[in-house]
């Protein structure tokens, strides 16, 4: 059975259901087994750029990466490295003083940058409409999973510019509390969204749902040792490398919490 025919009460022990606490255990208990955060953001990108190319027909449209300057940025510049290779157009509007990256956010600047891909900083957050104007789509790769509070004004400034019709988010619409589903002011409304490893709990309200819009859930290789150090169960249906998405009528928020 597809994914596309999956019945509509296959709910959170199929798709996952982690909240940011959890997603943050996964990451280092991973570690403690051998399979480092930057070994994930390689297989997450790659992933998420597996699903932009298929959106895309494989054709090279023009793709603006809005990178902030945390591990979801990293993902994001991940992204463009691929796309780039495989003869897309791809611009980044980096929301950060390139300087001030630090650790895996720098390395995969580079990376980026070595591979041909146009660097744009907008440390203020204003990203320009023009290049906004020529991308097919625009990735959300700003604000991840550790999402609190509402983003702080140069993250809030870029996420009010991008355009609800063509923005791909990755795991999550940032803004977005991955745990709670509660938005901030401002969180990205996403045509599609492609969320890493597991559904996040936040996902499966219907804000959630609505700010994130066709959902996809990738593998990206956690290893069972991880999961099952951090006290968790995979999700049944998310193996094998797929590209998983999730089905539109699957309940909003099956398998609720007695």
């Amino acid at each position: 059975m597809s994914a596309h025919e999956a019945p509509a009460d296959l709910g959170r022990s199929d798709y996952g259901d982690l909240t940011g606490e959890q997603v943050a255990a996964l990451d280092r208990a991973a570690a403690e087994n051998g399979v480092s955060v930057v070994q994930l953001m390689e297989i997450a990108g790659w992933q998420v750029a597996r699903w932009i190319f298929a959106i895309l027909g494989g054709s090279p449209s023009t793709v603006l990466v809005v990178a902030g300057h945390g591990n979801n940025g990293g993902d994001g510049l991940v992204v463009a490295r691929h796309l780039r290779t495989w003869g897309f157009p791809v611009e980044v509007a980096l929301i950060a003083e390139p300087d001030l990256l630090v650790g895996l956010p720098a390395s995969q600047l580079a990376a980026a940058r070595a591979s041909g891909v146009a660097i744009t900083p907008v440390p203020g957050g204003d990203v320009a409409i023009a290049a906004i104007g020529r991308a097919a789509v625009v990735v959300d790769a700003i604000l991840g999973t550790g999402v609190r509070s509402d983003p702080r004004p140069r993250q809030a400034e870029a996420i009010s510019r991008l355009p609800a019709d063509r923005t791909l988010a990755i795991d999550i619409p940032s803004g977005l509390d991955a745990t709670t589903g509660k938005p901030g002011v401002p969180t990205v409304l996403a045509a599609r969204t492609c969320t890493l490893a597991a559904m996040k709990a936040g996902l499966w309200s219907p804000e959630g749902r609505a700010h994130a819009g066709e959902i996809t859930v990738a593998d990206i290789g956690l290893p069972a040792a991880a999961w099952a150090a951090s006290g968790l169960v995979a999700p049944r249906l998310v193996r094998g490398g797929q590209l998983l998405p999730l089905p539109t009528d699957t309940r909003e928020d099956p398998d609720p919490a007695p």
